[in-house]
């Protein structure tokens, strides 16, 4: 497992320094020879050293790795520097040195982060997962890949996703969480048949033979691992070799195949040999010490028993050195909390102390005014004291005005924040009008060509008939001009400070509206996201007299919210959940309402009661700011009307307005 962690760092370098090219070696030779710059010379020393050495010759490599990092710092190239760590940190790790590697990870990631050296990012972050796999700190090793594999997704690099995501599922293995495992290990595979990068393919086939394995179906396990050894990515790779023909006798072994189990071990400790892999030597011997003994040889299993301690010893001296490392990292961590513990309690004593200062300073003027006051006369202490609730007052209308001010900034941010989602839907809606008024106007001009033929050879109830269907295609031009500029006139509103100026409304054709802006804005943003929309509007709705700006607002916070909610009940349902959103109109009692209701997960109890303040959410940090449904209530008492929440946790949630119609 160590080696195949290690060799997994060095595809990472690979792949961050050669990228998709055929030959980058030759490129990059060429464009030195054309340019002779000292940047060309460093990226191809780098590319040479992991492109021509990685699987051949590691004292090779590292040579040439350091030659780039010795010319970078001396040309002062940032660039090339984080680049030659990184393949260093890779050949440390390779042959070894894991405390190096690892130390060169801490100093050099940073800089690449301040660089923006994503592709280095990754490597470093993998690198450090598998250091932390050695040093069984799992929950470690899991936080660095993830954070290695959230790179290769942000930036869509797929030849480095698949490592990502196989080295999870190789961590998974280690905890013995199959599920997880095979989950991790099925998507690399995928996605590596789906892209075609099929170099590495071996890699998630030995992985489906380790579960088989863990799992008890022998045979299934030697059939994958024989497919691995039948595929290119492992030939002349000794190491890989090795642990597939050591699996393979593992799993003879379990089927008390003594033969065979003995074969494949030898064949695995032959291809150990070759690599001066320690790790592979003592496991390969280890299982011919117990076959040979177990068949009553008890010479050769000497002989291996002798190999596999000094292989053992070899380890000790390499574990020890990561214990004393890890031991050095948490000894400065503990320092610096103890460090920081210790400024804390100063912190303290001095606050403390300033207190105290203060307090007695209080009392010394308390006594002081007290005397002072009983020597003045009653109408300098009044006059003093009004002086005070003048003052106070001041501060007091002062505090009201800046908290109203705020109060309107952030209102007017979170509306121009919807504004962004909405653009999109903007855009889409007003395609439509537009696509309309394009056509009907150049059927109108060629029209306009067949009736000036007609008048010009004297049929006039021709050119009449035209004349009549111009007026039509002129008509249908105004109509859907008018709905562009409606859509328009409704984003202008969107992003001015309200005015609260009220205005006879058909609230169908508003809510019609802000659903559809909404779809549109969020299938921008997320074009996996898709939901049902239903509406059901009472055809005699009458008109009542809203803000349009403020009322389109609060219903677009609801749907909002409801598309929100199926969106993330379709993330974690099966493909039997249809996310479906209805959103309704009806007029009864004086009164009419507006319905938007979602089949989500529905909205907690416990929580229920605080859905409707300041700045309270039940989304994950980043994703909402708590004034949605704040901002909506308060919208909706300044119309005199009511809004009601109907839920149930699994199934439903249902956001009812109710607003007077006099």
């Amino acid at each position: 497992m160590k080696r195949f962690l290690l060799l997994m760092a060095a595809l990472v370098t690979t792949c961050f320094v050669a990228r998709a090219q055929k030959s980058p070696v030759d490129s990059l030779r060429k464009a030195y020879q054309k340019n002779k710059q000292d940047t060309t010379l460093v990226q191809l020393l780098v590319m040479k050293s992991t492109a021509d050495y990685l699987t051949t010759n590691v004292d090779s490599g590292m040579i040439c790795a350091r030659q780039g990092l010795t010319l970078a710092q001396k040309i002062n190239f940032k660039k090339g520097v984080v680049r030659a760590k990184a393949a260093i940190a890779t050949f440390l790790n390779i042959s070894g040195d894991l405390p190096g590697s690892l130390k060169i990870t801490f100093e050099a990631l940073p800089e690449a982060i301040s660089l923006g050296e994503t592709r280095v990012i990754a490597s470093f972050y993998n690198t450090r997962g598998l250091t932390y796999s050695l040093l069984k700190h799992h929950k470690k090793s899991l936080n660095n890949y993830y954070a290695f594999l959230h790179i290769t997704e942000k930036y869509h690099y797929v030849d480095l996703n698949t490592v990502a995501l196989n080295n999870i599922a190789r961590q998974y293995l280690d905890m013995n969480r199959l599920d997880s495992a095979a989950w991790f290990n099925q998507k690399a595979y995928d996605i590596s048949v789906k892209k075609k990068l099929m170099k590495n393919i071996g890699y998630p086939i030995r992985n489906f033979g380790i579960i088989r394995f863990k799992k008890g179906d022998m045979l299934g396990a030697i059939s994958y691992f024989k497919k691995s050894l039948a595929d290119s990515s492992t030939h002349r790779n000794h190491y890989l070799e090795s642990e597939d023909y050591r699996r393979i006798a593992e799993a003879y072994q379990k089927l008390n195949k003594t033969d065979s189990s003995i074969n494949y071990a030898q064949k695995a400790f032959e291809q150990a040999k070759l690599d001066r892999n320690p790790d592979q030597v003592q496991q390969a011997t280890t299982l011919l010490t117990a076959e040979y003994k177990l068949n009553g040889d008890y010479k050769n299993a000497f002989n291996y028993q002798q190999i596999t301690q000094q292989a053992k010893d070899s380890l000790f001296s390499q574990q020890k050195t990561l214990q004393v490392q890890n031991l050095a990292y948490n000894e400065e961590q503990r320092k610096q909390e103890a460090k920081a513990v210790e400024i804390a309690y100063q912190n303290r004593v001095r606050f403390y102390v300033m207190l105290g200062v203060i307090g007695v300073f209080v009392l010394i003027a308390g006594i002081l005014i007290f005397a002072n006051t009983q020597r003045k006369k009653a109408n300098t202490l009044l006059k003093r004291q009004n002086d005070q609730i003048e003052t106070q007052r001041k501060d007091l209308e002062k505090t009201v005005a800046d908290l109203k001010t705020t109060q309107r900034q952030l209102i007017q941010s979170e509306k121009m924040a919807s504004l962004g989602e909405l653009t999109a839907g903007i855009a889409h809606e007003i395609q439509n009008p537009l696509n309309f008024v394009n056509n009907f106007s150049e059927v109108s001009m060629e029209l306009l060509d067949e009736m000036q033929s007609e008048l010009a050879e004297g049929d006039t109830n021709e050119a009449t008939v035209l004349a009549v269907n111009i007026k039509g295609n002129l008509e249908k031009i105004s109509q859907h001009g008018k709905r562009a500029d409606f859509i328009v006139k409704g984003m202008l509103q969107h992003s001015r400070t309200s005015t609260g100026e009220k205005q006879l409304t058909n609230i169908n054709v508003l809510a019609d509206e802000f659903f559809k802006l909404a779809f549109h804005g969020l299938r921008a943003k997320d074009k996996s996201f898709n939901a049902e929309m239903i509406t059901h509007f009472d055809p005699d709705l009458p008109k009542v007299n809203v803000a349009q700006q403020d009322m389109g607002r609060a219903m677009l916070n609801l749907i909002n919210n409801a598309f929100y909610a199926v969106n993330q009940k379709a993330k974690t349902t099966g493909s039997g959940y249809k996310p479906t959103v209805e959103l309704s109109t009806t007029a009864s009692n004086g009164h009419i309402e507006i319905s938007v209701k979602d089949n989500g997960d529905g909205i907690p109890q416990k929580v229920l009661d605080k859905i409707f303040q300041p700045f309270f959410t039940t989304k994950p940090t980043g994703q909402g700011t708590g004034l949605g449904l704040s901002l909506s209530y308060d919208i909706i008492k300044a119309h005199n009307g009511t809004i009601d929440v109907n839920t149930k946790e699994g199934e439903y949630t249902e956001f009812t307005i109710a607003l007077p119609i006099a």
